[in-house]
């Protein structure tokens, strides 16, 4: 059991700057950085800090870690399982020729419907998991 927790630990603490570099260069994307400041790495560090900082600051003030799964789960996990589908068969079938898509098109409306369904469920369970704190 002990190998077991030590191993669990290693590969949480070598898998975090993996996904915090998806984060950082997500971040750097949405506040829309040129091309030249994506490859300073003065700029990449200050970014680096100033998340890092942000997630600290976060994880000191959460207590409750079922919050955050319970949270991240309604809203990122609907997302994941009905809206994203829906958003990318909408996005195929509208990138298709109209001989190709003829039979899909009928599909769509029900996709869309899905993906609002999916957004009305992580929207009461994201009020759900905020409340839980309340």
């Amino acid at each position: 059991m002990s190998i077991s927790r030590v191993a669990v630990a290693v590969s949480i603490v070598f898998s975090y700057p993996l996904a915090f570099a998806g984060l950082r260069d997500g971040a750097v994307d949405i506040l829309g950085a040129s091309a030249e400041k994506k490859a300073d790495n003065g700029y990449l560090n200050k970014m680096t800090a100033v998340l890092l900082g942000g997630i600290t600051a976060l994880a000191w003030k959460v207590k409750d870690l079922a919050f955050v799964l319970s949270f991240g789960g309604a809203t990122l996990g609907n997302a994941l399982i009905y809206v994203y589908p829906a958003l990318m068969f909408h996005s195929a079938v509208k990138n298709m020729g109209d001989k190709a898509s003829k039979g899909l098109k009928r599909e769509v409306p029900f996709a869309l419907f899905s993906a609002a369904l999916g957004i009305v469920m992580g929207g009461i369970g994201a009020t759900m998991a905020v409340k839980s704190i309340l």
